[in-house]
């Protein structure tokens, strides 16, 4: 009997241990499951050991003039306010394909109506200085430790209606990323036929979000993302800006305030040497012609606003899609 008792013990724990073990799994894979379409995305990628990852930011300096900054002809940074900036680092990486010569262009714009003074030119009292430096994720960082890469400051005249000037600085990135280089040129297309392929795909895109289809959204995005996380933050997906990213994002699918509307007068814009495009806005300075509603909940109140997107869309090799690319 003791024989039978023990045997009798021994199955039971063991089966006993497989639910246990089942239920484990189960609950890891319901957890998984529970993620997000772009907590998943961001969570799927193999970590990054480079000997250094070194980490590339434009801040602009500017008085009396509004300003663009573009990154090998992608816009990155913009400011239309009367008022100087500090402290805004702004990452580029995601722009900075490969090693090498990067171009960078800066258009300056006069301030326009002020209270009752009309400023319809940039002059020579006017300034603007932008700055590129750069760190290495992988030394512990304090404030101020970074190296300048290039300084570079406008030469104002007086009577300018509008400013714009290109110079290059070189990186060096232990990473490539395909981005655009392989795309096709959209400058050589015909233009009233690409024009009606870009209206289709905001058209689209506006509808994923009106539906908030999350899954759609990270099917469309995918690329881009999994880039500017190679890039920006080397594979980190758990720092706390990525997680602003994240939250930032979900907004649109988690928000009561559904409306489509409809695109501002734009303007075409082209970057990476023509194999980009997107739109701009006519109305809105500096911004997408494309937004969407979206509703937070703050200490009980609600507050309601518009967001703007620019979709910087691409043609791949040997497709005839458009496509997010950054």
């Amino acid at each position: 009997m003791k024989l039978h008792t023990h045997i009798f013990y021994y199955w039971a724990t063991v089966i006993l241990s497989v639910f246990v073990f089942c239920g484990s799994c189960a609950q890891d894979h319901k957890k998984n499951n529970m993620k997000r379409p772009i907590e998943r995305l961001y969570s799927n990628v193999e970590s990054l050991d480079y000997t250094t990852m070194p980490q590339y930011f434009i801040e602009g300096y500017q008085s009396g003039c509004y300003y663009e900054v573009y990154i090998n002809g992608i816009l990155r940074f913009k400011h239309y306010r009367n008022t100087g900036l500090m402290n805004h680092a702004t990452p580029i990486n995601d722009l900075i394909l490969k090693s090498g010569t990067q171009k960078v262009t800066i258009k300056l714009f006069p301030l326009g109506k002020i209270d009752d003074k009309e400023y319809t030119t940039i002059d020579a009292n006017d300034s603007f200085r932008l700055k590129i430096f750069k760190r290495d994720k992988k030394q512990p960082y304090e404030a101020g430790d970074y190296d300048v890469v290039k300084e570079h400051y406008a030469t104002l005249t007086d009577g300018l209606p509008y400013y714009e000037e290109t110079f290059t600085f070189e990186a060096e990135v232990p990473y490539q990323l395909k981005g655009w280089s392989e795309s096709q040129v959209l400058t050589e297309m015909d233009q009233k036929e690409l024009e009606q392929k870009i209206l289709t795909f905001y058209d689209h895109y506006a509808d994923v979000i009106y539906d908030q289809d999350e899954k759609e959204w990270v099917e469309m995005i995918k690329n881009r993302e999994l880039e500017y996380l190679k890039s920006v933050h080397y594979n980190n997906s758990t720092n706390s800006k990525i997680r602003n990213r994240i939250d930032n994002f979900t907004l649109a699918f988690d928000s009561n305030f559904k409306e489509k509307f409809p695109l501002d007068t734009y303007e075409i814009i082209f970057g990476g040497d023509g194999k980009v495009v997107t739109l701009k806005s006519l109305i809105e300075l500096g911004k997408s012609p494309y937004y969407y509603g979206i509703e937070e909940i703050k200490n009980g109140k609600s507050y309601k606003y518009k967001e703007y997107r620019y979709l910087y869309l691409h043609k791949p090799k040997g497709s005839n899609q458009l496509e997010i690319i950054r």
